[in-house]
């Protein structure tokens, strides 16, 4: 009766992302995008410049590409393990493993390993399922002494 709790992570690997996470939980849905109203907002004024050691993908300066990134850029929704839904919002395209989804679309191979979310140009996550055993909450039966 323990069972599992199924949480999506979602962890910044370049771009102004990097770094940073989100976890979406079981029943939860985020949208990642440039709006102050995002659940993971990309381009906040207090963001450190990525590494210039290690530029960006493109010719474009750090503001081309933080405009590849939309307001409001992808929804996904995490409804069960089998019931991942990820959908983009955006004019610069939404990328899983390299290939750019089209509308919105279920994730299958999740749960088989980690994939890789790109947003626009640069912006790029390791998206994940983590799968941790429910804490069984322990059973505590007072019993009290009658007096006499």
């Amino acid at each position: 009766m323990g069972g599992e709790i199924l949480t999506i992570k979602l962890t910044g690997i370049a771009g102004f992302a990097k770094g940073k996470e989100l976890t979406i939980e079981e029943g939860g849905e985020a949208v990642i995008g440039r709006s102050r109203d995002c659940a993971f907002r990309i381009g906040e004024s207090d963001e450190p410049a990525p590494d210039p050691a290690k530029p960006f993908k493109g010719t474009g300066g750090k503001d081309d590409h933080l405009h590849t990134v939309s307001r409001h850029h992808v929804k996904i929704e995490f409804k069960g393990a089998k019931a991942i839904y990820i959908e983009d919002l955006s004019k610069h395209g939404t990328f899983i493993n390299g290939s750019k989804l089209d509308g919105r679309d279920q994730l299958i191979g999740l749960r088989k390993g980690p994939i890789e979310l790109r947003l626009g140009t640069n912006e790029t996550f390791r998206m994940e399922l983590l799968r941790e055993p429910a804490r069984i909450k322990p059973k505590i039966t007072v019993k009290r002494r009658e007096s006499t």
